[in-house]
């Protein structure tokens, strides 16, 4: 007899979407390797990813639990805080080369 396989809810497939993407924030930040064990820096690709899951959990914040929404928003505060960081530290070292 064949087993059923469980379809994942759109609001699951939004959630896996959320979590990969962050994924990938993390590695475009240059702050964890990325899927090829690649460590590199891209703070355009960063910003893109961060502004996608901003708008993805203003979307379904209010369909989601109390404990999924305070750690999505968790990972975006996270996730906007270092990018800021990134950001600082590379206008910082644009400034000192051009000197």
């Amino acid at each position: 007899m064949e087993e059923r396989k469980e379809k994942l809810s759109m609001k699951d497939l939004i959630l896996l979407f959320f979590s990969t993407i962050s994924a990938r924030c993390w590695a475009r930040l240059g702050l964890t390797e990325d899927e090829y064990g690649d460590f590199y820096q891209d703070l355009g690709e960063a910003r893109l990813g961060i502004d996608t899951l901003d708008a993805v959990f203003n979307k379904i914040k209010d369909l989601v639990d109390e404990k999924v929404r305070r750690e999505m928003e968790g990972v975006l505060s996270t996730l906007k805080l270092n990018y800021f960081h990134q950001y600082q530290k590379s206008q910082k070292k644009k400034e000192a080369n051009q000197t």
